[in-house]
């Protein structure tokens, strides 16, 4: 859902270069609020994350764990060069958020299906439009086309800013886990086979396969079966709480 904002935000652009076409409701059931443009100059400003608390909650979520086996390590280390090299965060998102945005603008208003007939912003009586999101944009902004060029650059660029803080980060963390699951001989085996053709191959590779269409489809598409198990767990959840007295309220308590 994360990456479907994304998209969407690359598809209408900054607030102060948003051509007329990203203007609601281009995109039938979703783009029906407001614009951006429209409502963020009234919106107060806001002061920015208190980061050093949240890294004390997430301390508190995920203490740092003890030191693994500097010989584990090291071997861990090598292990996760292979699966996690420079700029690897950059390549998966950026790719990630071109096909979205691809896929996004290839649609047809009718592709949203009841969407836009949910959030009661259509009207029978007006025509259908079969164009593509893509032809509809054009069609308003001849240079729609090198705009979204020039703003992938951009994406690409600030993606490859982001990895180079993700990145050694990412290789650390994981190299610690590693060391921990595994011991010596299956880190030596792991890396043995990543030095083969095909191990670096996957390796390299592998971070990546959880973005791909496949991936992410058949991901989501356990989720109307996954929806329908939750009556049945939420009637467990409180045959379990009802199991016990409810505590005391606490009105009229005394202190």
């Amino acid at each position: 859902m994360l990456g479907l904002l994304f998209a969407l935000a690359a598809v209408t652009g900054p607030d102060t270069a948003t051509p007329d076409w990203a203007v609601p409701p281009t995109i039938p059931g979703i783009a029906a609020t407001a614009h951006p443009a429209a409502t963020t100059k009234a919106m107060p400003a806001k002061s920015p994350p208190d980061f050093a608390t949240m890294m004390k909650v997430i301390d508190k979520l995920f203490p740092p764990q003890p030191e693994p086996d500097p010989a584990r390590l090291a071997l861990a280390r090598t292990s996760v060069q292979a699966m996690w090299p420079d700029g690897a965060y950059g390549r998966m998102m950026s790719g990630f958020m071109s096909n979205m945005v691809n896929g996004i603008m290839q649609m047809k208003p009718s592709d949203f299906g009841d969407l836009a007939n949910k959030a009661g912003k259509t009207k029978a009586s007006s025509p259908a439009d079969t164009r593509s999101l893509h032809e509809q944009a054009a069609a308003k902004d001849p240079y729609f086309d090198q705009r979204m060029a020039a703003m992938r650059g951009v994406m690409d660029e600030e993606f490859g800013k982001m990895s180079a803080l993700i990145d050694p980060r990412m290789r650390e963390g994981l190299a610690r886990s590693m060391a921990r699951r595994f011991d010596g001989r299956q880190l030596g085996d792991i890396n043995a086979f990543f030095a083969t053709p095909s191990g670096h191959a996957l390796a390299s590779q592998y971070m990546q396969l959880w973005f791909e269409p496949d991936t992410l489809r058949s991901m989501i598409g356990a989720f109307p079966e996954m929806v329908k198990l939750m009556p049945d767990a939420m009637q467990k959840f409180k045959a379990a709480n009802d199991k016990f007295p409810k505590p005391p309220s606490s009105k009229g308590s005394k202190h």
